[in-house]
């Protein structure tokens, strides 16, 4: 013989059903205890159970000398965190995934990797729904303002890789981009070159991380009193074999690149030109990817440790999704990587 159900529940079971199809949507009230009793010719005592329970599984709120009213309903909590990563293939932007996983790994999160372009088919609400907090390595300080600026008024955990987003304070996480370029530059003076280029395929504008590369070179100039400082914005797609002439000319001998991929395509121009490596030009990247080590010189260049970086962001993001306090941008240490483009 089946076992019949209690009352209180039969109260609970048919009130749970109307907040479902919505006939009692959030902020309607409830029946009160005494129309209850009456509805169901039950006791007090068993109307007053089934709001308890009612209350219990957070259905509804009941508000001293006012009544019970059907609560907000609250989307599930996500367990997946966002990765926006513009070029997943790209070497230059190394292994950042490789130090989100080894934090995720003692958690409950999950992390799914998307390009940059994901970004324009969401808008924020249907982002903060999916997702328990994104971490963003943005193609410019300036892309997807909108979406972005609409997640920080809502307070939905967001942090930043490598750049800073420009006017919205996300924290962020980034090697520390100004000693690189001071450290880059010094390397060459100390070498004798009195002629040093600051080689970019970006606008100083456009990127916080060059442009804080540019500054570091800048301070390493200042310090050594050299009167000659210039930064160089060029095509990658577009022959620079004139401008590596005119560089002769005029004596430059050292160059600063924005990343080691700009640097390794560029001292391929400059050997097509004739010229020698570092005979001619002394050259210096940034990133230390794989393939500086084996081009032919090997690139001096200096290194991010992109492994650490990923790890710091996914350690800051989680504090912030569970904690929901303040967290700190921090600042991963650069290592100068001496190879044969400079010796």
């Amino acid at each position: 013989m089946m076992k019949k159900e209690p009352l209180y529940q039969k109260i609970v079971t048919d009130i749970l059903a109307q907040i479902q199809a919505g006939d009692l949507k959030p902020g309607d009230q409830v029946p009160t205890e005494l129309e209850i009793s009456k509805q169901y010719n039950v006791s007090r005592i068993t109307s007053k159970r089934a709001l308890t329970e009612l209350e219990n599984k957070q259905l509804i709120e009941r508000i001293q000398g006012r009544g019970s009213f059907v609560a907000e309903q609250q989307q599930p909590h996500s367990n997946v965190i966002l990765f926006i990563l513009p070029f997943p293939n790209n070497p230059g932007l190394g292994d950042y995934a490789q130090g989100i996983s080894r934090f995720i790994a003692n958690t409950s999160y999950t992390v799914q990797i998307q390009t940059n372009a994901y970004l324009s088919q969401l808008d924020a609400k249907k982002l903060s729904s999916m997702y328990a907090g994104l971490l963003l390595y943005p193609e410019a300080g300036t892309s997807h303002l909108d979406i972005l600026y609409t997640l920080y008024l809502e307070k939905f955990p967001v942090v930043v890789l490598d750049k800073k987003i420009e006017s919205i304070p996300f924290p962020f996480i980034t090697s520390d981009n100004m000693q690189g370029g001071y450290l880059a530059t010094q390397h060459l003076i100390n070498h004798g070159h009195k002629k040093i280029i600051f080689y970019t395929t970006q606008n100083l504008e456009r990127s916080s991380t060059i442009r804080e590369r540019y500054l570091g070179y800048l301070k390493a100039i200042h310090q050594a009193n050299l009167e000659y400082h210039d930064s160089k914005v060029v095509n990658p797609d577009e022959d620079n074999s004139s401008f590596i002439h005119q560089m002769k000319e005029e004596q430059i001998t050292g160059l600063i690149v924005e990343n080691d991929i700009n640097a390794i395509h560029l001292m391929k121009e400059i050997k097509r030109c004739g010229y020698q490596i570092p005979k001619d030009f002394s050259i210096i990247g940034f990133d230390n990817i794989q393939a500086a080590e084996l081009v032919d010189p090997g690139l001096s260049t200096i290194a991010q440790s992109f492994e650490e970086i990923g790890y710091q962001a996914a350690k800051q993001l989680i504090q912030l999704i569970d904690n929901n306090q303040d967290i700190h941008s921090v600042v991963v240490p650069i290592e100068m990587m001496i190879r044969e483009s400079t010796n």
